[in-house]
Parts: structure tokens; C-alpha cells; sequence
């Protein structure tokens, strides 16, 4: 790179940086998403429109941005979950969490098997990619909505649910086809396996750092200590075959409520009190989070090739066919006492994201090109990332449409049960 591209290199991050302010801005005031503008910007930028940008050019820091950007952003979410809402949101969010995946995974298979691949285990494989929620989308419209804590709880813990259970799936059903040993029994061990040891791993390491942090103020330079220790224990989880994104949240979750940690339980780790986050630690935070988020969304809608026209059209069906299933979920399942307005939002914010993507592309790696399965992936992964971006415009529509209260009288009489 020579001395005017590094130049330019540079002019572009400033004002990539700007804008994406403004877009935070805007998003306050015309309730349009500041995730969906830089989407946008990455798409214009991309191989599909001006091509300025691949997201090759990212090199090997593309797939690290993305880590990174899931990692902090359940932090963050975790980081704003109390025990007390919590508590209130599981009873409502695991049931549409569970019936939400196992519907979207179940329509998305046989959409895809009809009408794209024609073969059952890539079709199978697309339904795992697509049940997810993504939290790295989710986060950032909640933390911009005016909805109550319970609801942004909700949201969250089941984007959170959906993304684990979505790569457990995936995972363990591209390995078990390539080794040749499925069972549903092993399935449900390793999954829960996955779960339980993350969980335990991001309770240890949040009464660990909670314990050590007051200590590690006393050192200078310290403020990125806490983004390390994150990086550990994720990495740690992953790389033991646990789930490091439960790991993130349960540590974020503990560290946000440690005061509420009864003291026998913090005696047994010698230790008094446990510390937690002063406001300008949260703020710190934050403003990392942000130039993290504002990458990772360009460098997405960098990566969203658009293939054929039919692989669009299938990738619109499978779309709408996901959100009118949730409408329904959302109008039987969640309690009367919510408002219309939460209940149109809850129904909508369930777009796909950085999981789907990661994972649209892993098969490619495990099988040679010009075999029919590598072939069928190919369309699985343009799948994917045609639907992910239709999930987001769809809920950046839905989200202004509510906000704006602009929505139609057949959705609030399809929703006439809630306040």
C-alpha cells in the first residue's frame, strides 16, 4: 500500500466514523436504523454495486471483527440485564424462543429443499443457519428503542438463545454427517453439555475478575484489562468446545448484578465484596462497542452477495414466510398484559446476522469444489445472505412503521388481545 492509499485508507475511517454518528442520530429522531444505513453503505460499497470494497480486503481481520463484534456486543447486552427483569423475561422468552427456532428451522428446510437445493441435508443444514436470532443486530435496535426493560430482556436473552442453538445445531450436524454418527441422544448431550459448562465458566470468571478488578485499578493504564479477560474466557470456552457467546452473556449478566451476589457464596472465593463497573467504565465501553459495531455492520453488507434472481425471490418467500409465523407465536404465546406496540415489536426484531453468515460459509471449507453438496452449499450460503439482509429491512420497516405509529388496522386488530 503506498502513501496515498494509506491516506485514503485513513480519510475513510474518519469519516465512516462521522457518519455512522449522525446515522445514531438520525435513528433517534426518524426512528430509521443506524444498523440498517451502514448495511446499506456496505452493500453500495461492495462487490454487488461500485465494488470499492471486498471483504477480502478486510484480510484475515474480517472474521476477527466479526468475533470481536459478537463478543462485545452480548457483553453489552448482558452488561444491561438485571437479575430481577431477568427473571421476568425467561418464562416469557424461552417458550418463543424454543417454538420460534423449531418453526423457522422447519419452514426454512422445506422452502429450501422445494425450491433450492433439492437435497435434504443442505436444506436441513440451511434451517440450523436461519433459525438464529442475531444479538449483533438486536442489541443496537433496543438500545435506541423507548420499550420497557422486560421487553428489551426478552429480545435479548432470546437472540441469545436462538444464535446458541443455532451454531450447536449446525455444528454438530455438518460433523456428524462428515464423520457418519447421528444420533438424536448425542445431539441433546453435547447440547446441553455446551450449555451447562459455558454457564459455569462465565459465573466462575465473573466472580473471578469481580474479585480482582478493584486490585487491578490500582495499576495504571488498566481500562482495556476487562476487554482482555473477555477475549480469555470466550476464547477458552470455543476452543473446549463450549458455547463462548453464553459464556460472554453470563459473565456480562454477573459482573452487572454482582452486588446481588449473596456474600457466603463470594466468602468461599476469599474474598468481602465484589466490584462492579463504575458509570465511566460503562461509558468506555460503549464508545468501543460503537466503532466495533460501525465496522462490523459495512463489513456485512460487504459480505452479502446477491446471486440470481431466483435465489432473491426464494430468499424474500423464506423471509416473509418466518415473520408471518412469528406474528402468530407472538399473538399466542405472549402474555395479554403487553401493549399492541411491544407486541408488533417483539414479532418483528428477528433478524438474521452474523451466525447465519459464519456459518452460510464453514461447508465450504470441509468440501472440494465441484462436488454436489459443495454446490449445494454455494446456494445455501446465497440463501442465507439474501435473507439476512431482507430480515433486517424487514424489521427496519416494521420498527419505523411502529414508532411512527404508522401501522395498519388489520395488525392492530390481529393484535387486539394486548393493551
Amino acid at each position: 500500500m503506498d502513501h496515498s492509499q494509506l491516506g485514503n485508507l485513513v480519510l475513510s475511517i474518519g469519516i465512516i466514523i462521522f457518519v455512522a454518528h449522525i446515522f445514531t442520530a438520525m435513528f433517534k429522531k426518524t426512528k430509521i436504523p443506524d444498523v440498517l444505513l451502514l448495511i446499506l453503505i456496505g452493500i453500495l460499497i461492495g462487490p454487488s454495486f461500485l465494488n470499492i470494497l471486498k471483504p477480502q480486503d478486510f484480510g484475515f481481520a474480517g472474521p476477527i471483527l466479526s468475533s470481536i463484534a459478537l463478543i462485545l456486543m452480548l457483553f453489552e447486552g448482558g452488561n444491561h440485564l438485571s437479575i430481577n427483569n431477568l427473571k421476568e423475561s425467561l418464562k416469557d422468552s424461552i417458550p418463543i424462543a424454543l417454538i420460534t427456532f423449531i418453526i423457522t428451522f422447519t419452514i426454512t428446510t422445506i422452502l429450501v429443499f422445494i425450491f433450492i437445493t433439492q437435497d435434504i441435508f443442505t436444506s436441513i443444514y440451511a434451517g440450523a443457519v436461519l433459525g438464529s436470532i442475531s444479538p449483533a443486530v438486536v442489541v443496537p435496535f433496543i438500545n435506541l428503542l423507548e420499550i420497557s426493560q422486560k421487553t428489551k430482556s426478552l429480545l435479548f436473552v432470546e437472540s441469545a438463545i436462538t444464535d446458541v442453538l443455532s451454531i450447536v445445531l449446525a455444528l454438530t450436524f455438518l460433523d456428524a454427517f462428515i464423520s457418519g454418527h447421528l444420533t438424536v441422544l448425542g445431539f441433546v448431550g453435547e447440547l446441553l453439555t455446551a450449555l451447562v459448562m459455558a454457564t459455569l465458566l462465565g459465573l466462575g470468571g465473573a466472580i473471578l475478575w469481580s474479585i480482582v478488578l478493584e486490585k487491578i485499578r490500582q495499576f495504571p493504564n488498566t481500562m482495556f484489562t476487562t476487554l482482555a479477560f473477555l477475549f480469555i474466557i470466550y476464547g477458552l470456552a470455543d476452543s473446549m468446545g463450549y458455547s463462548g457467546p453464553i459464556t460472554v452473556l453470563v459473565f456480562g449478566i454477573l459482573l452487572a448484578n454482582a452486588k446481588k451476589i449473596p456474600i457466603a457464596i463470594v466468602k468461599k472465593f476469599s474474598s468481602n465484596e465484589l466490584a462492579e463497573f463504575s458509570a465511566f467504565e460503562k461509558e468506555f465501553f460503549s464508545e468501543i462497542i460503537f466503532l466495533v459495531k460501525t465496522f462490523f455492520f459495512i463489513y456485512l453488507g460487504l459480505s452479502i452477495q446477491f446471486g440470481n434472481f431466483f435465489i432473491l425471490v426464494g430468499g424474500i418467500i423464506i423471509t416473509l414466510g418466518i415473520y408471518a409465523f412469528r406474528f402468530l407465536i407472538v399473538k399466542f404465546i405472549l402474555p395479554k398484559t403487553e401493549s399492541v406496540r411491544e407486541a408488533v415489536l417483539i414479532s418483528s426484531i428477528i433478524p438474521k446476522g452474523l451466525a447465519a453468515a459464519v456459518l452460510a460459509e464453514l461447508p465450504l471449507f470441509k468440501f472440494i469444489e465441484g462436488d454436489l453438496l459443495y454446490d449445494g452449499f454455494i446456494k445455501v450460503r446465497a440463501v442465507a445472505y439474501s435473507v439476512i439482509f431482507f430480515s433486517i429491512i424487514l424489521t427496519a420497516i416494521m420498527v419505523y412503521l411502529t414508532e411512527k405509529d404508522l401501522l395498519s388496522l388489520p395488525i392492530r386488530k390481529f393484535f387486539g388481545k394486548f393493551k
